[in-house]
């Protein structure tokens, strides 16, 4: 277990080498979330001065709301998987010695486009089905539901968008290859995706601590220039905290996918520690199951 644990750790610690070496990549999160938060002001908005919720008719009203916001969460999707294509691109590229720049991979990744339109319809009502079944629960059963689908959908879809890269394939397909990327070559655990998550965690929740501490501070002792910098500075390690975890956790998932695939690793990543923090299958003659370069 130990053992397991270090090697995880090791492996998250491969992937921020990695990608620190790179700081472009840390660019594609940073505009993903600005996209996402453009669209979603600008859907508010439209529909706020277009059809005002205290507009007559409420239940309708309701309706084009939900409807738009949906709209909106598919485009958000949509552009959000272009956006990731175009960093896995990027990433392979800087391995090769390319060190293509974000337009070029963002052109590259636009001709994914069918792909991710695809992709984010079926994700949008894959967790719209999860959502009503959720629903229909109340209280701690509600929460364990939850928890169980998300984990699921998590799993299933792990590799997804690498095999979209690869394979240029629909959603099912692409979940399909994911699934069996995890069952060929992986036990049920995938440590150092854990240890990535665990390291950007603590920055968020370095952020959230500054944010709840301006809070407090800033209703008794703080000026409002103090308050406002607390807030912002908290806002600003959170940001920072999700745009790495964005980076590292899919670069990990490329890097994994393309080791199961027989494309080797990338220079500092060593091949005991995948094969111990994932805990890879062993066949009944004793070998890795899957792949022979494995």
């Amino acid at each position: 277990m130990f053992e397991r644990m270090k090697a995880g750790w090791r492996l998250a610690k491969s992937v921020r080498k990695s990608v620190s070496g790179h700081k472009g990549l840390v660019t594609y999160p940073l505009l993903s979330g600005i996209t996402a938060i453009i669209i979603f002001i600008a859907t508010f908005m439209s529909l706020f001065f277009t059809i005002p919720l205290d507009s007559g008719a409420n239940s309708n009203v309701l309706l084009i709301y939900i409807g738009g916001f949906i709209l909106a969460y598919i485009l958000i999707g949509f552009l959000a998987t272009v956006i990731l294509l175009s960093m896995m691109i990027a990433y392979r590229s800087i391995l090769k010695g390319d060190n293509m720049g974000i337009r070029e991979s963002l052109n590259k990744g636009f001709t994914y486009i069918k792909e991710a339109i695809e992709w984010a319809i079926f994700y949008t009502i894959l967790v719209m089905i999860m959502r009503m079944i959720e629903s229909r629960f109340r209280g701690f059963s509600q929460i364990i539901i939850g928890a169980v689908g998300s984990f699921i959908i998590s799993i299933a879809t792990f590799f997804a968008v690498p095999a979209i890269l690869d394979y240029k394939c629909g959603p099912i397909k692409a979940v399909k290859h994911s699934v069996e990327t995890i069952t060929r070559n992986f036990g049920q655990t995938f440590g150092g995706i854990a240890y990535i998550d665990l390291y950007t965690l603590a920055i968020v929740l370095l952020g959230f601590l500054v944010f709840i501490f301006g809070l407090i501070l800033g209703i008794s002792t703080l000026t409002v220039v103090g308050f406002a910098a607390m807030l912002s500075a908290g806002i600003i390690i959170m940001a920072i905290g999700l745009i790495l975890n964005f980076t590292y956790s899919n670069i990990f998932k490329l890097v994994i996918f393309d080791y199961a695939n027989g494309k080797g690793l990338p220079p500092g990543f060593n091949e005991s520690d995948i094969k111990i923090a994932t805990r890879q299958k062993k066949s009944r003659f004793g070998g890795i199951m899957g792949n022979s370069n494995l």
